[in-house]
C-alpha cells in the first residue's frame, strides 16, 4: 500500500508585477521544461512557501552535486556521524519549529521529505502498510548513507522515537513502526 495522497491544493487567482528579467527567463525555463509559465511560476512558489524561507534562517547553502559529492568522500565516517548527530538534533527541530509550530513525526518526516524535494539531497519516497517506511535513495555514496542514518535517527531521538534502519551505499530505509 502506498503513502496516502494530500488532497490537492486549491489555487487562488493573483496578480504580480514583475522585473522584464524576470519574467523572460520564466518564460524561456517554462519553454525548456514544456511546462506553462504559470506551472512553472507556481512549483518556484512552492519550493520558496514550503523550503527555502525557512532554510534561509538556518543559513543553508547551496552547492553542485559534484562539489557536495567530493566533499564526502574526503571526509572520515567518524567524523561523519559526529557532524550527522549533532545537525539531526537540532537543525530538524528548527525547521519544523519555524514551518509548523511544532515538532513531531509528521513534522519530521515533513521536513525530511523537503530536503528531498527542494534541497535534492536524495529521492523520497514512502510506504504505508502495517508501518511506514520511509526510502532515500541518492548518488552521493557510502558516506552520504552514514550521515542519513545518524541525522535522521537523532532527529527522532529528539521525540523520543527510534525506527528500524536499513542501508546500502546508495541508499537507506527507515521503518517506523506502529505502536
Amino acid at each position: 500500500m502506498s503513502a496516502p495522497k494530500k488532497p490537492r491544493s486549491r489555487t487562488v487567482p493573483k496578480s504580480f508585477r514583475i522585473d522584464e528579467s524576470a519574467s523572460i527567463a520564466v518564460e524561456e525555463e517554462a519553454a525548456s521544461q514544456n511546462v506553462s509559465s504559470n506551472t512553472l511560476v507556481n512549483q518556484i512558489l512552492k519550493q520558496f512557501s514550503e523550503f527555502d524561507r525557512f532554510a534561509k534562517r538556518i543559513n543553508t547553502v547551496k552547492l553542485s552535486s559534484s562539489v557536495f559529492r567530493d566533499l564526502l568522500s574526503e571526509v572520515d565516517s567518524e567524523k561523519v556521524i559526529e557532524i550527522a548527530k549533532s545537525a539531526g538534533s537540532s537543525i530538524p527541530q528548527a525547521f519544523a519549529t519555524t514551518k509548523s509550530g511544532k515538532v513531531d513525526v509528521e513534522s519530521l518526516v515533513d521536513h525530511i521529505r523537503c530536503l528531498a524535494a527542494y534541497a535534492h539531497l536524495c529521492e523520497f519516497s514512502e510506504t504505508v502498510d502495517h508501518d511506514r517506511l520511509l526510502t532515500l535513495v541518492h548518488d552521493f555514496g557510502l558516506n552520504w548513507s552514514i550521515f542519513l542514518v545518524h541525522y535522521v535517527n537523532a532527529m527522532f531521538e529528539q521525540i523520543g522515537f527510534s525506527p528500524k534502519v536499513e542501508m546500502s551505499d546508495r541508499s537507506v530505509t527507515f521503518t517506523l513502526l506502529s505502536k
